[in-house]
């Protein structure tokens, strides 16, 4: 009987830690990207515009630091620019891994959360225009915003 008991337990642990490893359920879906869009809609936009607005190309993967900048961005005292690192600041905070700006398109680029099967990517993308070149998109909105999830 103990050795049934100890082959179950073990069992078990492999048994569930294999469930998380590769079937863990994804937390990202269109409804949750939808709805925290809404909620953060503010900082997306204030984001997507200023690095638009500048045509600057960078990728940001982490909050602002006092005196670290993001490669191409540069300091200016405005209250846009405080309005895209207070943006940043809230949307690295949030389950994103990335803000990629190549001067036209910007994509927020949420974190996969789903084990290897079930794993998905996510992002919102802004462009100001009604497609996005290389993408099967959802539009979000009529003025440029997109929804774009793929299995990752």
């Amino acid at each position: 009987m103990k050795k049934f008991l100890i082959a179950f337990i073990i069992l078990a642990v492999v048994g569930g830690a294999a469930w998380f490893v590769l079937f863990r359920p994804e937390r990202i879906s269109q409804e949750t990207l939808t709805q925290d869009f809404e909620t953060h809609r503010q900082a997306y936009e204030d984001i997507a515009l200023y690095l638009k607005d500048h045509k600057i190309t960078t990728e940001i993967t982490d909050i602002p630091i006092a005196g670290n900048n993001y490669d191409g961005v540069v300091y200016e005292d405005s209250d846009e620019y405080r309005a895209f690192m207070d943006g940043v600041m809230e949307i690295m905070s949030e389950d994103h891994d990335a803000i990629i700006s190549d001067g036209r398109t910007v994509e927020f680029v949420y974190h996969s959360t789903g084990g290897k099967l079930c794993k998905l990517c996510g992002s919102v993308i802004f462009n100001g225009v009604n497609t996005v070149e290389g993408k099967v998109t959802v539009p979000l909105t009529t003025d440029g915003w997109h929804l774009y999830i793929v299995r990752g």
